[in-house]
C-alpha cells in the first residue's frame, strides 16, 4: 500500500475554496505531526476535532494555512500539479516558524481553488 495519500481541505463558509494536498505519511509521521500540532496553541482542540489523529490535524491545519495564504495574495486557481514545490514552499516562507521545509514535511500542493472576496460578494449599510 502506498504511503501517498491525497487530501482536500475546504473553507465551507467561502465560496467552497479548497487546497488539494498530497501527504507521503513515510515522512509526515505521527512523531513529526505532533511535533507541528504542539507547536502551535490548540493542540488539543485540534486533536479532538480529528479524533485524536494528530497527522489529519497537521493536514487540516497546513491546507487552512494554505487557503489563507492564497486569500491573501488575490486567490488562486490550479492543478493538478504533480511534483511541483513552488506553492509549498511558498506557504511555509510565509509561515517562517513553526513547520520543517517541504522536503521534510511531506505535505504538497497539487491543485487549489480559492477565490476571494469581490465586489459581487458584500454588501453595504448605512451604519
Amino acid at each position: 500500500m502506498s504511503a501517498v495519500k491525497t487530501y482536500q481541505v475546504s473553507a465551507d463558509w467561502f465560496s467552497d475554496a479548497e487546497i488539494t494536498l498530497q501527504v507521503n505519511h513515510d515522512v509526515l509521521t505521527q512523531e513529526l505531526a505532533t511535533e507541528i500540532n504542539q507547536f502551535w496553541s490548540d493542540a488539543a482542540d485540534r486533536l479532538g476535532q480529528e479524533d485524536g489523529d494528530v497527522v489529519r490535524a497537521v493536514i487540516r491545519l497546513f491546507g487552512a494555512q494554505a487557503i489563507r495564504y492564497f486569500m491573501a495574495e488575490g486567490g488562486a486557481s490550479f492543478g493538478p500539479l504533480e511534483t511541483d514545490r513552488y506553492w509549498t514552499d511558498e506557504v511555509l516562507k510565509e509561515q517562517a516558524e513553526g513547520w520543517p521545509d517541504s522536503d521534510s514535511l511531506g505535505i504538497l500542493i497539487t491543485a487549489a481553488e480559492v477565490p476571494v472576496v469581490g465586489y459581487d460578494d458584500v454588501t453595504m449599510v448605512i451604519a
